[in-house]
């Protein structure tokens, strides 16, 4: 099943989540942003730097590989789990735990005036997209480690569906902030 969005309604989300977390910013203290509640959980700033470098070096990527012909396959299918976030237009309301083998080095946090510039170069990047996305035939695909083989399309909204998962986390890590902690 491939979703039924748009790739400009794809787009629309992405700007308004990738707006929410731009926003969010002026809200914490540069102590706020790479504050750890525990070593095991990431700060803030940690959480935004996945964001940015999954965006940009993972789901746009794959997308422009998909319209260009790189690094995938025509045809392939999504397996059970791709299936039921595009049926959904969301990941399941729960934490996921990364494959030990995909896990690389702990995000390094950037500053919170870097990440607005960051999140507003990923929606712009995204928008150059909504065409060449739009017009794509979807029979090439590249292959996501969890959920099967993705088209461009698929790429494009896993991108969104992405960010807005990432919401909770940050929603629970501004929850942990220590009260009057500047």
């Amino acid at each position: 099943m491939t979703s039924q969005l748009t790739p400009k309604q794809i787009f629309e989300s992405i700007q308004q989540t990738i707006d929410h977390y731009v926003v969010s910013l002026v809200s914490y203290s540069e102590a706020q942003f790479v504050y750890k509640s525990k070593p095991e959980v990431w700060s803030l700033g940690q959480l935004y730097e996945h964001l940015y470098i999954t965006s940009n070096f993972f789901f746009l990527a794959q997308v422009v590989r998909c319209l260009e012909h790189r690094k995938g396959q025509m045809g392939g299918d999504k397996n059970q789990y791709g299936d039921n976030i595009f049926k959904h237009n969301g990941f399941p309301p729960f934490k996921f735990k990364i494959p030990e083998v995909l896990k690389g080095p702990e995000p390094i946090a950037k500053t919170r005036t870097e990440y607005e510039h960051l999140l507003l170069k990923v929606i712009a990047d995204a928008e150059k997209l909504i065409e060449a996305v739009t017009n794509d035939e979807g029979a090439y695909k590249c292959f996501h480690p969890v959920f099967g083989w993705l088209n461009a399309h698929e790429w494009y909204h896993n991108l969104d569906m992405h960010l807005r998962h990432h919401l909770r986390q940050q929603q629970e890590l501004t929850s942990l902030l220590p009260i009057n902690f500047v």
